[in-house]
């Protein structure tokens, strides 16, 4: 019993420290006039990773930190309800229903988490050890004596964080905040859509983008919900970037993002390559702009590379990027394999996280059948993009492909179809809105 009121006040202490940084009346000050209670939360997320990164280079009592967070969030919570009460009082069914149903399936994903306490490999060869380094206190620093040390560790901090900050501080606590993260994307996209008589359509299209996105299997220590979740907000965010005239916030957020993208995996550093290419091509803001983005960006890895430097010791990938083996592919015979091999376990991998497979459902219907111009114009862009590096990764590696392709690509997949939900959740709503 104690037990499962602990596995569910982990969600309470969610909700109660994602109350700030930000609330309605703050936002409202500056120019910013929110009536969602996700898109609230989603950027309070982003803020607060932000600083739980760079807590994570420093010594730090976290216990000490994760009370703080406590006593903050007590206090806008407190705000919060009487701004509520005051100013809010007739509350939307819609707001109140998300909410509610967000509840919910935290709720079952948490429950889920708890009867399933297997770690799946990955997270037992480095994730974990990582994990355990800030469990225990440590810092960034610490980490060189662990495996893997140069995989980013975003994601362990996290789950390091809340696994010391539970009250029985259990491991399996200090992952619940993945399943969280996963849930609060998706929300904060679909509740955006549609207007509020809409209410049976949005529920739909949200179990729809669960049911096609979500494996119980990476709640089992892999990072990977991690990076779909920063990719699915940074393209929610960069849409509403273009359409607001006062767009300072959302540019910081991006930022921010891309910053934490970076520090999640080791793919995100070639993700930040590929976000940088679309918003320098498609931000409809001035030239200054774009390049002041490039700049941040280009900034942060090389902060990254600098601190890796220093605290672990160098700054690596799995493999070396150029290497001698690469000219075997000026053989067309042995190029034309690999390509064939790369595109048969994209094609199974697609239907192991079928969310794909509705994203070329919608590009073939809005294309080649209804001659529709629904989709923004840079998720396709985004695609090529995409999928040139998901074939750059397997051609670069020495690896054995056979046995590389069917453990990895089907997850990287999962990755990258973060960046294009958002654009697919405003497809289905011109489509319906035209229709209706």
């Amino acid at each position: 019993m104690i037990e499962i009121i602990s596995i569910y006040s982990q969600l309470i202490i969610f909700l109660i420290i994602f109350q700030f940084p930000l609330n309605k009346l703050i936002l409202k000050k500056i120019g910013y006039i929110e009536n969602n209670y996700f898109n609230v939360l989603i950027y309070n997320i982003l803020i607060q990773s932000f600083f739980y990164l760079i807590i994570s280079f420093i010594s730090l009592n976290f216990k000490i930190y994760f009370y703080l967070q406590i006593f903050i969030g007590l206090i806008f919570l407190f705000f919060n309800f009487l701004n509520l009460y005051k100013y809010e009082k007739k509350l939307i069914f819609d707001n109140i229903s998300m909410i509610l149903i967000f509840i919910l399936l935290n709720l079952i994903l948490f429950t889920y988490v708890a009867l399933n306490l297997k770690l799946e490999w990955d997270a037992l060869a480095h994730w974990l050890q990582k994990a355990q380094v800030f469990f225990q206190n440590g810092n960034y620093e610490d980490i060189k004596n662990v495996s893997f040390s140069y995989y980013p560790h975003f994601g362990t901090f996290l789950w390091g964080f809340f696994w010391k900050s539970s009250f029985l501080q259990l491991e399996y606590l200090g992952r619940l905040i993945l399943p969280f993260f996963y849930l609060s994307g998706i929300f904060f996209c679909v509740s955006n859509l549609l207007k509020k008589e809409n209410y049976l359509i949005k529920l739909i299209i949200l179990l729809l983008i669960l049911t096609l996105s979500l494996d119980y299997y990476l709640f089992g220590g892999y990072q990977d919900y991690y990076l779909f979740f920063e990719l699915l907000i940074f393209s929610k965010i960069f849409y509403d970037y273009q359409k607001n005239k006062h767009s300072n916030f959302y540019f910081i957020l991006l930022l921010l993002n891309s910053v934490l993208i970076l520090w999640t995996k080791q793919e995100g550093f070639f993700y930040n390559i590929i976000l940088s290419v679309v918003f320098f091509k498609f931000c409809n803001k001035n030239y200054k702009i774009r390049f002041v983005f490039l700049f941040f960006v280009v900034i942060s890895i090389f902060i990254q590379i600098y601190l890796k430097n220093i605290f672990i010791g160098s700054f690596e990938f799995n493999e070396k990027i150029f290497h001698q083996e690469l000219f075997d592919y000026l053989n067309i015979t042995h190029f034309f394999h690999t390509f064939i091999l790369i595109s048969k376990h994209v094609i199974i991998s697609m239907f192991r996280y079928p969310i794909w497979i509705l994203v070329f459902l919608i590009l073939f219907f809005s294309k080649l059948i209804n001659r529709d111009k629904y989709l923004p114009n840079y998720s396709l862009f985004y695609m090529a993009i995409f999928f040139m590096f998901v074939y750059a990764i397997y051609f670069q590696t020495r690896m054995d492909l056979e046995f590389l392709l069917p453990i990895t690509i089907d997850r990287i997949l999962l990755q990258g179809s973060g960046f294009i939900i958002y654009p697919i959740l405003l497809y289905f709503e011109q489509f319906i809105n035209k229709k209706i």
